[in-house]
C-alpha cells in the first residue's frame, strides 16, 4: 500500500528503511523523510508515517529484554 503517494513510498519500503535504521529509535517524521531524501509534499501522509514510526518503536521495545538486548 502506498504510504506517500506524492513520493511513491510504500509501507513496505518505509518499514524496511525504518528497520535498517534501528539506531534511530524515536526517529522524527522530518528525520525519516530526510533519510529517504524526499520531503512531504501535500502532507496527507505525515500522520501515517508518524503512526508507523510509533508502532515500530513500540514493537522494538517489546522485543528487548531488561538488559536492552533484542531477543
Amino acid at each position: 500500500m502506498y504510504l506517500c503517494i506524492c513520493n511513491a513510498i510504500t509501507d513496505r519500503q518505509a518499514r524496511a528503511h525504518n528497520t535498517a535504521s534501528v539506531g534511530t529509535a524515536g526517529c522524527s517524521v522530518a528525520a525519516f523523510y530526510r533519510a529517504l531524501g524526499v520531503k512531504p509534499k501535500c502532507g496527507k501522509c505525515v500522520r501515517g508515517v508518524r503512526e508507523m514510526l510509533d508502532a515500530e518503536a513500540v514493537s522494538r521495545e517489546a522485543r528487548q529484554d531488561s538488559c536492552g538486548v533484542e531477543a
